[in-house]
């Protein structure tokens, strides 16, 4: 990969941060059980979304770039017993080719922003490609890109309240963003201080998770689908189905392989 990102930096925290997320969770198991099994999920991190529509009694197959998030998606799997319908594995969205065909094939949690360059989006896109049959459903999330928040109007080096995480057995997990927007590039340069609060308060442990993503615009990502092999089905503003108006914070998008 051209880009550097330190997944497995992450997978130490990542469920303490993100394990409680169920936003997305309908969505894609709703998808999964009109479409059929079984499923291929392109940056799976530590299983959220492939154990839920597991747990559905469909078959998965998740790949992430990182070791350590698919050793933690599979010790998931074996605790919930859900390690016969779930697959994962270590390889590189970019690149990897599995035998079988999936149809259907998803990008949730904004993995396909890790994609860097054009020529890295593609390449992400191909592989979902390749392992669809004609008429295969593509489904993946993105941020809706807000160039205030990314930086263009405000001072990067103040960090923002993203979310606050009550822990099992008390504390609490505050997550603090900064952001560093490459306008030319369309690439924010983000941080996530994590801060580790014990039951009354107090600090215990301040963690940084520095990381890329690039921010593709709506038409953007349309002519990108359809150069690429698809056909957008729909784009919604949400998971629920909504119109993408400028305030969404969700871009979220359903594309068929053409034939």
């Amino acid at each position: 990969m051209a880009y550097e990102y330190p997944y497995d930096d992450w997978a130490e925290i990542y469920d303490a941060v993100y394990a409680d997320l169920t936003h997305d969770l309908a969505f894609y198991t709703g998808l999964a059980e009109s479409v059929g099994g079984p499923v291929l999920e392109l940056g799976c991190g530590t299983g959220r979304v492939s154990l839920a529509i597991a747990a559905k009694g469909i078959d998965v197959v998740g790949i992430d770039i990182s070791p350590l998030m698919i050793e933690a998606a599979q010790a998931k799997a074996a605790e919930r017993k859900l390690a016969e319908r779930c697959i994962f594995q270590t390889d590189d969205m970019t690149g990897v080719r599995l035998a079988g065909s999936y149809p259907l094939v998803i990008m949730p949690f904004r993995s396909f922003q890790s994609m860097l360059t054009v020529e890295e989006q593609k390449a992400a896109l191909a592989t979902a490609a390749a392992h669809m049959p004609a008429g295969g459903t593509l489904a993946l999330d993105l941020f809706a890109p807000d160039v205030g928040q990314l930086g263009v109007e405000a001072d990067e080096t103040v960090p923002f309240h993203v979310r606050d995480v009550k822990q099992p057995g008390g504390g609490t997990i505050v997550v603090w963003g900064q952001n560093g927007w490459d306008g030319a590039e369309q690439v924010n340069s983000a941080r996530l201080i994590i801060e580790e609060l014990d039951p009354k308060g107090v600090v215990t442990r301040r963690l940084y998770r520095d990381f890329d993503l690039r921010y593709t615009f709506r038409y953007e990502m349309q002519h990108l689908l359809e150069v690429c092999g698809f056909e957008v089905e729909s784009v919604a503003g949400d998971f629920e189905g909504g119109p993408v108006t400028g305030d969404a914070d969700d871009i979220v998008w359903v594309a068929k392989k053409r034939g």
